[in-house]
């Protein structure tokens, strides 16, 4: 007896339960992905505005890295939500947005 002829419907089915038996989600993968570079977008603009308005000495420090954090949270947040669609994680990117506004603009004062 030969092995009967698998048809394409059969390696659909194959692959689709082994990547149901996979941990790995490639969605939250592709979330950290866009979320890592809107973060890097946001921590680049928010860098650049806070070297091109201040003076080096005169800039508090320490708001200018809470500001520069947070830009990165709210990007990995936001791409978050984009992907799940959970309210905390837009929460979460409004709130960090909030805090990186707030505190650039103690950096600059």
């Amino acid at each position: 007896m030969s092995d009967p002829v698998r048809t394409d419907e059969d390696k659909k089915e194959e692959i689709l339960e082994r990547i149901r038996k996979s941990k790995k989600d490639e969605g939250m993968d592709y979330a950290d992905y866009r979320g890592t570079r809107i973060g890097i977008i946001v921590y680049a603009a928010v860098a650049f505005v806070l070297v091109v308005f201040s003076v080096p000495d005169q800039m508090n420090i320490v708001y200018a890295i809470i500001s520069l954090s947070f830009g990165w949270v709210v990007g990995g947040t936001f791409s978050y939500y984009r992907f799940t669609k959970k309210k905390i994680f837009l929460i979460c990117a409004i709130a960090s947005a909030l805090v990186t506004v707030f505190n650039a603009i103690m950096a600059l004062r």
